[in-house]
């Protein structure tokens, strides 16, 4: 955005005061004072606290070079299809792996239009 123009910052500043109000351009250091700074490093502390204690309660191991939440290891999730068996972290996929043990592809290829007959218990041939 190189424009000769030396005002086209302050045009900018007026269109969007104009259109949004004036306060929409003031530099936020207008409004802040002592007791919004007081405030700010109140609120920031008390994250901090929260972070600080949420890492002390949760357990972690550490798992081929990596630290990982003790309750992500336990969960009972089988990511690969049964059907084509590849792996899979797309959300989609999780759907369709409930419901009909097969991902999104395998559905759209095998399934969809046929599910009395997949309910039935045909399964396509590995050279399918």
């Amino acid at each position: 955005m190189s424009n000769k123009d030396p005002n086209y910052i302050a045009k900018i500043e007026k269109a969007i005061s104009q259109k949004y109000g004036d306060s929409a351009t003031l530099n936020p250091r207008h409004e802040w004072d002592a007791e919004k700074e007081k405030e700010y490093i109140a609120q920031s502390q008390e994250a901090r606290r929260k972070f600080q204690s949420q890492d002390e309660t949760q357990d972690n191991v550490e798992q081929d070079g990596f630290l990982i939440n003790q309750k992500l290891l336990s969960r009972d999730q089988n990511r690969t299809c049964p059907v084509c068996e590849k792996y899979s972290f797309h959300p989609r996929d999780d759907l369709y792996m409930n419901k009909f043990e097969a991902c999104f592809g395998c559905f759209s290829r095998y399934i969809d239009g046929r599910e009395e007959r997949w309910i039935d218990g045909w399964r396509p041939n590995k050279e399918e």
